[in-house]
């Protein structure tokens, strides 16, 4: 859920408390507290957790420049190697030479929506020249669509230019770098690092992934999506258009040749989390591969953000939250303390229990559970649908536990009926949620069937990999 969501429970938390209710009238707003840590939880992580995680890989298809605080980073040729290979860059140098011009034919391969390869060949210009920026030299190359934009920013080439070309940086089979004119990086970068840390789990137990973003100037971004295929055994990365902060595309979008990038899992994984992981305009996510038994079968699993809804979502967490808000309110001498620790309490309990409405779960009851319990799948933590059921059914409450604590009452019906009246939306929103959630449930339990009857499953089963 939202973190709007969650404040307004935990106020709703407080609204059953006669005195915290009495207080509100009073101008004392203490029931705040209860809001605060219903919002706790997500604070923590958000705040601090993310920031002492373990990270075994950190993917940055486009790191920032130092000083504009956004990509493409300007480098120098020196400075640069193998292990920039498809990361996003800009190089100001002069033309020494110019190698060759002309055009030709390619052929390069695309993907539909369900991972269909087709190959397409189509007629491209291009030019190849050596560029020198005083630390090294590095051949450029700009081909189809974006030799094009590269004739219309910089016109003629011609030896002796100095220009600031966007690229990124490949690797030929001798070793040479080669630098590939275009604006976004290569998705082959993203894909290889992922399924080398799926291969990597199997063997040790656990990777952590951290995926950062790319952020253009203008504050605009690359958008780009993360495939899991266990069927197929493929990691597949599509580059996106250019999107704002709230995810609006405004163009930009990049060419077939270099809109995907596939790399090959040597074994079995499963998928958790139905849909693929989309990277835009917020700092990238972490995505642990964890060695475990499904079904009687070893497979690496993935665990959207391992440092969220772990003790800070437990219930755990809850009770020491009461605890020292009691202290606190005792110590500055307030008079419901107790009320006041017990609304706390429950409003970082209701945190807990909506998040487990969704797909995440969380650890619920630490040290004794050691990891998450998966959520009801009621919907994402984004969706409109259960956000606004759940904070409706709060501002219900609210009004509701108003109109109960106050004589003589402003709506002057029975308790019941004004409750009905007044949640009757979060019911509908609920119900369409729980159907909804009831279909999804079928088709992922029919994709963990077909994922563990693999054929490429029990291939390892044979060589004793299971």
């Amino acid at each position: 859920m939202r973190g709007f969501t969650h404040y307004i429970s935990g106020l709703a938390a407080a609204t059953f408390f006669p005195a915290l209710v009495a207080d509100i009238r009073m101008g004392t707003l203490a029931a705040v507290i209860a809001a605060a840590s219903a919002y706790f939880p997500d604070f923590v992580d958000f705040k601090f957790g993310k920031f002492f995680a373990r990270r075994d890989y950190e993917i940055d298809p486009a790191p920032w420049d130092e000083k504009k605080h956004y990509a493409p980073k300007l480098v120098k040729i020196k400075d640069l190697s193998e292990k920039n290979r498809y990361q996003f860059f800009a190089i100001e140098g002069r033309v020494e030479e110019i190698l060759t011009k002309g055009s030709g034919t390619m052929s390069y391969e695309v993907f539909d929506e369900k991972g269909n390869v087709k190959t397409v060949t189509e007629e491209y210009n291009t030019i190849v020249f050596i560029l020198n920026d005083g630390t090294g030299k590095i051949t450029v190359e700009a081909f189809g669509d974006d030799y094009k934009i590269f004739e219309e920013e910089f016109g003629q080439i011609e030896e002796g230019k100095e220009m600031l070309v966007f690229g990124y940086v490949d690797v030929d089979p001798d070793g040479s770098l080669r630098f590939v004119v275009s604006d976004a990086p290569h998705p082959q970068g993203i894909a290889d690092i992922i399924a080398e840390a799926i291969e990597k789990a199997y063997e040790e137990g656990e990777k952590i992934v951290k995926i950062h973003n790319i952020r253009l100037p203008g504050d605009v971004y690359r958008q780009f999506w993360i495939h899991l295929d266990p069927p197929k055994r493929e990691v597949r990365v599509e580059m996106g258009p250019i999107v704002t902060p709230g995810g609006v595309a405004i163009g930009g979008e990049p060419p077939e040749y270099r809109k995907y990038g596939i790399a090959r899992v040597n074994v079995p994984f499963i998928k958790t989390y139905p849909k693929p992981t989309r990277i835009d305009s917020f700092s990238g996510p972490e995505i642990a591969f964890r060695l475990t038994k499904h079904q009687g079968k070893t497979v690496v699993k993935d665990r959207f953000l391992p440092w969220h809804h772990g003790f800070s979502h437990s219930m755990t967490m809850g009770v020491i939250i009461g605890a020292v808000v009691f202290l606190l309110a005792k110590l500055f001498g307030y008079s419901h303390a107790t009320d006041l620790a017990l609304a706390s309490m429950i409003g970082q309990w209701l945190h807990v229990f909506e998040d487990q409405l969704g797909f995440m779960g969380s650890n619920l009851f630490p040290p004794i559970t050691k990891d998450v319990i998966p959520g009801f799948k009621l919907g994402e933590s984004g969706s409109g649908l259960t956000n606004f059921s759940t904070a409706w059914l709060m501002i219900a409450l609210m009004i509701w536990n108003f109109n109960r604590f106050t004589d003589p009452r402003p709506i002057p019906i029975s308790d019941a009926r004004l409750l009905l009246y007044l949640i009757w939306p979060s019911i509908i929103g609920f119900g369409i949620a729980i159907v909804r959630s009831i279909r999804l449930r079928k088709e992922l339990a029919k994709l963990m069937d077909y994922y563990t009857n693999l054929e490429a499953f029990e291939e390892l089963e044979e060589v004793g990999g299971i």
